[in-house]
């Protein structure tokens, strides 16, 4: 699970470990020919030329996976797109830090100017950083398998950037991901979610949440969360319809997994994305993960308003698409003949790939028979009476309407604290209805702050 992060506007990276010159192999300390006391032995404090060599591409190679933003004058360097979001180097004027906190922990503790220890393995935290850069002379160096998914519950929350919008909307935010259970399994986390509170331009945001299925579903939506902001910069940036834009770089995404070492044939991904541009909400979804939104009655409380709508086959028009392409839609029957399970789509001749969605990105041979990639895409103006978004996996839908996630997250101080009482609601109702079986839990929980007029 990745989120609070921003992707660098325009401008370039200073990549002085990329670019640094070889300096000579006496100043390094490496033993040269003649300088050992004899063959093959070297002199303490002294390394072989390979061993330099080495750690040199290592630091380059670091560098690369490094990318840094600074939207504003005196802001220091900021990690961009990648995973849960890894410590920023020191700067004389951070923004808002992210934090990472444990799912134990009452609430988030304050954000710090200092950077704060690692909590994992150098190598896992070189796997969650991002491999984004604006150097021109700097490819992109990203893992085909989308990068390692995360089985503990994490929220990370991102403050409210001090440069904000005069008409525009400034928001905070928290995600959390919470892998599911299965007895006597140890199950994989197929979710993936991020949040930027600047992406672009300081009057930008981007949310999303991915709920991978399929042997290679965690791989799937780790990819769709590493590439398809980047993929939407381009995008975003040349088209000024913003639902025409995100529906390019959802079929971009799509078309690059088919090209990735990723096994797509029966995996894939749902995808809901939501881009903040001023006071306009456009969301695009691909599946049955969800948007809604939270807006305040005149009798107190919250009113839950629908983003997107979840994508079954059974739809009509879903359904008259599939069956144009030679799908069926039909429940899986066991050894009785009785129908169990939902609606899936099946090739016309064989009990295959059983998708109970009719939209998503990846499943390679489910799009043989109808499904596709395509989102739908909605637009909001928002006004003050708007207060906050959830967008989730179907993990907090099975068993929470629309209506009582709003209720829950309404009802909390802080969107920390929100999101993770829906986290954690939806966790308690999976053991109890499903007998300790839990499909795994996303949220990502935005709260929108209105400028005053």
């Amino acid at each position: 699970m990745g989120c609070a992060s921003s992707v660098p506007a325009e401008g370039r990276v200073n990549q002085n470990a990329a670019d640094a010159k070889e300096v000579p192999a006496k100043q390094k300390g490496v033993a040269l020919p003649g300088e050992t006391d004899a063959p093959g032995e070297i002199k303490a404090g002294t390394e072989t030329v390979e061993d330099t060599k080495t750690k040199a591409k290592s630091k380059n190679s670091r560098a690369r996976r490094l990318s840094y933003v600074a939207n504003a004058e005196g802001v220091g360097p900021q990690p961009a797109l990648g995973g849960d979001s890894a410590a920023a180097p020191a700067a004389d004027k951070p923004r808002a830090a992210a934090v990472n906190v444990a799912a134990s922990s009452a609430a988030a503790p304050a954000a710090s100017d200092k950077p704060r220890a690692p909590a994992q393995s150098s190598n896992t935290r070189a796997r969650r950083l991002s491999y984004v850069t604006n150097d021109p002379n700097v490819k992109p160096q990203p893992e085909e398998d989308g990068g390692e998914s995360v089985s503990s519950p994490t929220v990370t929350t991102t403050g409210v950037s001090n440069v904000q919008s005069a008409t525009g909307v400034t928001c905070t935010m928290a995600c959390m991901s919470r892998a599911g259970r299965e007895p006597g399994f140890k199950k994989q986390n197929q979710d993936n979610c991020f949040a930027f509170e600047k992406y672009i331009t300081n009057e930008q945001s981007l949310f999303g949440a991915f709920d991978g299925h399929g042997p290679n579903g965690h791989l799937v939506s780790g990819y769709v969360k590493q590439h398809l902001p980047i993929m939407l910069v381009n995008h975003l940036s040349m088209e000024n319809d913003a639902s025409k834009a995100l529906t390019k770089g959802f079929l971009e995404v799509d078309k690059a997994l088919g090209s990735s070492r990723i096994d797509c044939e029966f995996s894939g991904s749902t995808s809901v994305v939501s881009f903040l541009k001023g006071k306009t909400l456009t969301t695009a979804w691909v599946g049955d993960s969800r948007g809604v939104m939270g807006r305040t009655k005149k009798g107190g409380g919250y009113e839950a308003v629908p983003l997107t709508k979840d994508h079954k086959p059974t739809a009509p028009e879903e359904k008259a698409r599939i069956v144009a392409t030679n799908g069926r839609v039909e429940r899986l029957v066991d050894e009785m003949g009785q129908p169990i399970g939902p609606f899936r789509v099946w090739l016309q001749y064989a009990w295959i790939p059983g998708l109970a969605m009719s939209r998503a990105l990846g499943d390679a041979v489910a799009h043989s028979v109808g499904v596709t990639s395509e989102p739908e895409c909605t637009v909001k103006e928002l006004t003050p009476v708007d207060k906050f978004m959830i967008l989730a996996s179907d993990g907090v839908w099975e068993f929470i309407e629309s209506q009582d996630a709003v209720d829950i997250v309404g009802n909390c101080e802080t969107v920390e604290e929100g999101c993770r009482q829906l986290v954690d609601e939806a966790y308690q109702r999976w053991l109890v209805e499903e007998e300790g079986v839990v499909d795994d839990i996303t949220a990502v929980v935005v709260k929108f702050i209105h400028a005053e007029a």
